[in-house]
């Protein structure tokens, strides 16, 4: 007995299924890398200042776990303020203090794990690394939840202060999506996949025709499916327009 081959659209779900759980995996296994990384290089860094801190007295022995917090500590604040704000839609220039915040506290936690070193050139490179490595780790982690994360442009934003100054501004207009034929699936986008996949392709024909281009939040709210799901059939649907 043959085997119907697979429809098309069923083949195009089916991958984006697969690369989109690749993807889940491929940021959780890096995402716990790096913050192992992290972990290790920051308690390497605080062993070191601490015990720099006992040995100069420059902090009472009952406090001298304190001195490698207020050092690397800065590290991290500073890099989520940086994240935190582009998330907002301003500019890499934007939180310049984060940044010298950044650059200063890893240049003295580099200077201090130095000077705890003992006085040769290999071992005090070595005593660099942790927070060179703690730095690294942070900012490799920043550029994971950058990327992944959905941000506000900077248009957009300006555009909801300017209106909540001013409830009388003028919006841009986009085209009112149309009403769904039939009724949705569930929100969280565990309804029935052929309702799923017909509503957005409707969305995507209104695409076509009023010529503005969906985002995936649009879809989501429109076909009542989670976003994740949107931006799948959203990808899937182009693709069998695109198909001779």
């Amino acid at each position: 007995m043959l085997r119907t081959p697979p429809h098309p659209a069923e083949q195009a779900d089916r991958t984006e299924r697969l690369l989109a759980a690749l993807r889940v995996a491929l940021v959780a296994a890096l995402t716990a890398l790096v913050l192992a990384i992290a972990a290790l290089a920051y308690v390497v860094s605080f062993e070191a200042i601490r015990a720099f801190a006992v040995e100069t007295a420059a902090f009472p022995p009952s406090l001298a776990w304190s001195a490698p917090l207020l050092v690397d500590s800065f590290t991290t604040a500073a890099s989520l303020v940086i994240l935190w704000r582009y998330l907002r839609g301003e500019g890499w220039q934007a939180p310049w203090y984060a940044w010298t915040l950044v650059a200063c506290a890893t240049a003295v936690s580099v200077a201090l794990n130095v000077a705890h070193a003992p006085e040769h050139v290999s071992a005090q490179l070595f005593a660099a690394l942790p927070p060179v490595a703690l730095l690294g780790a942070l900012e490799l982690l920043m550029s994971v939840a950058r990327t992944g994360l959905p941000h506000t442009t900077r248009t957009t934003a300006t555009a909801d202060r300017s209106t909540e100054r001013d409830p009388t501004a003028t919006a841009v207009a986009r085209p009112q999506l149309p009403a769904p034929d039939h009724p949705a699936a569930g929100g969280n986008g565990s309804g029935p996949q052929r309702d799923s996949r017909s509503r957005v392709r409707e969305l995507v024909a209104h695409e076509r025709a009023t010529g503005t281009r969906l985002a995936a939040r649009e879809v989501a709210a429109a076909a009542g499916i989670s976003e994740r799901r949107a931006y799948e059939l959203l990808r899937a649907v182009r693709a069998e327009d695109q198909q001779p």
